[in-house]
């Protein structure tokens, strides 16, 4: 491989990643099950696993994005030409996800069951008691200490998202009685359920299309990091973020929803802050739906926020700078206001009280229900956002880190140091512990962006991009193999 004159090569970059995911397999097949043993972990699977779908569909992943990387080609591209390539990364990104949700169980019934099971989330067994969903959510913050956890430490819209996918599969023509099911239905009822067919059709339904607006991410990710860097480290990082374990391995979670909002209101933000009214406006809108869904969006904000004061601290004429970012920050506030002022009038919906209730809960499991041990955790959230982020792509971005003080790159130096800002923040907190690969799923994919400049940067862009992948990949059927991603019971 070649030696770029920017820093290490990509053989000693390639070396350490290899190893380091050779010792990571070698830990989960000798039984490690990441977490605080006692207190939680990724427990181990022992389910027989069928991984000829992904590992197929992940070598498939790997040659485009050693494709796409090579030095040169991006650039050369024209627009139709590029719009296809992204939209084919994202197919098979969602090709991915869906045959790494039937890889385990009975295909088709297991991605079903992930989104009914109780003991997965509680948002779709709590969609099938509302009847109004106008009078639910206006009654809402006092419905909260009734409803089990998931649904009770969250506001209504990912309840409303299962609803209204099951109004939608209501109404879908079901040409007599289907096995698939029928074995869901089935196992619905072992979990004390009634579903209809509908709701099975529903259920399968939405898993899939968690993971498609998962997928769909990538297009804002691709915006977003163009505008901070440039077009090569644009469809780097792109392809190495579609490697991501956690995208791959959580298709059914609707982590994967915030992640998507979490991307997109960065990326209209930024364009906001570059001049675009139009994109102001909508990051508010972007931001009020992701508060809509999860009240942890609100870091999202404080990212935000944290990347402002950067800039204004690293400008030479502070004054102009807070004027710009006032400006800036203006329009987003305008069109969160009044969506969240829509919702009151329209609706009654209280999202005040609906975040007492929802954070009350929080503190309860967190500090009664699980006890889990504070400083353990300290410890090990950033180990297991590593993980998920996945290891070999952490690797490039520690590669990246004494490139950041570069002019060229002074832009993505202050949104990833915000981002480490923020990370830091929320970890000394103590308001997570544990299952962070999940829950701050919204907040792993900058590593990518770090990688992704680096990758850029070299030579042999290609080579290593789907060498990377590769490794990504090896990574996230490994952990499909051996370890319970969704427990059920």
């Amino acid at each position: 491989m070649h030696a770029d004159t920017n820093g290490k090569s990509s053989s000693a970059l390639l070396l350490v990643a290899g190893l380091a995911t050779l010792a990571f397999g070698v830990a989960l097949v000798r039984g490690w099950e990441p977490g605080i043993p006692g207190e939680w972990v990724w427990r181990r699977n022992d389910l027989p696993a069928h991984l000829w779908w992904p590992l197929t569909i992940g070598l498939a992943l790997a040659a485009l994005s050693a494709l796409l990387c090579r030095r040169g080609l991006w650039e050369s591209m024209t627009c139709a030409r590029r719009i296809m390539s992204l939209a084919a990364l994202v197919l098979i990104v969602f090709a991915f996800q869906l045959a790494l949700l039937n890889a385990v169980g009975i295909p088709w019934v297991a991605p079903g069951v992930y989104i009914i099971s109780p003991n997965t989330t509680t948002y779709f067994s709590v969609s099938l008691g509302v009847q109004s969903p106008a009078d639910w959510i206006a009654r809402y913050p006092d419905l909260l200490p009734t409803l089990p956890y998931h649904a009770a430490t969250h506001p209504p819209g990912l309840v409303l998202f299962f609803w209204l996918v099951r109004k939608v599969a209501a109404v879908a023509p079901l040409d007599g009685p289907s096995p698939i099911l029928g074995v869901l239905v089935a196992l619905a009822d072992r979990l004390g359920m009634s579903l209809t067919a509908s709701d099975a059709l529903a259920a399968i339904v939405s898993a899939a299309l968690i993971a498609f607006i998962g997928a769909l991410g990538l297009v804002p990710l691709y915006l977003l990091t163009r505008a901070l860097a440039n077009e090569r480290t644009a469809i780097c990082a792109t392809c190495l973020v579609g490697s991501m374990p956690g995208l791959l391995l959580l298709g059914a979670s609707p982590d994967l929803i915030v992640m998507t909002l979490a991307i997109a209101a960065l990326c209209r933000g930024y364009a906001g802050y570059r001049g675009s009214a139009v994109s102001g406006l909508l990051a508010g809108v972007i931001a009020a739906a992701g508060l809509f869904l999860s009240l942890a969006f609100a870091l999202v904000v404080v990212w935000a926020a944290l990347w402002l004061a950067i800039g204004i601290a690293r400008s030479p004429d502070r004054p102009a700078a807070v004027r710009r970012a006032l400006r800036t920050a203006l329009l987003p506030v305008v069109s969160f206001g009044v969506v969240y002022l829509a919702l009151y009038f329209i609706w009654g919906y209280r999202p005040i009280a609906t975040t007492v209730q929802a954070l009350s809960a929080h503190r309860g499991v967190i500090t009664v229900e699980a006890a889990r041990t504070y400083w353990k955790w300290l410890l090990m959230n950033p180990v297991e956002c590593a993980i998920f982020a996945g290891i070999p792509l952490v690797a490039a971005a520690f590669w990246f880190v004494p490139h950041l003080r570069r002019a060229q790159n002074s832009r993505l130096a202050s949104f990833l140091v915000a981002w480490l800002v923020l990370c830091a923040l929320a970890n000394f907190s103590g308001a997570v512990r544990g299952e962070v690969g999940r829950i701050w799923l919204f907040l792993l994919w900058p590593p990518a962006v770090a990688a992704g400049a680096f990758v850029a940067s070299r030579k042999d862009a290609g080579q290593t991009a789907g060498l990377l992948v590769l490794l990504q990949v090896a990574q996230a059927i490994l952990m499909k193999g051996y370890l319970t991603i969704y427990s059920i019971l």
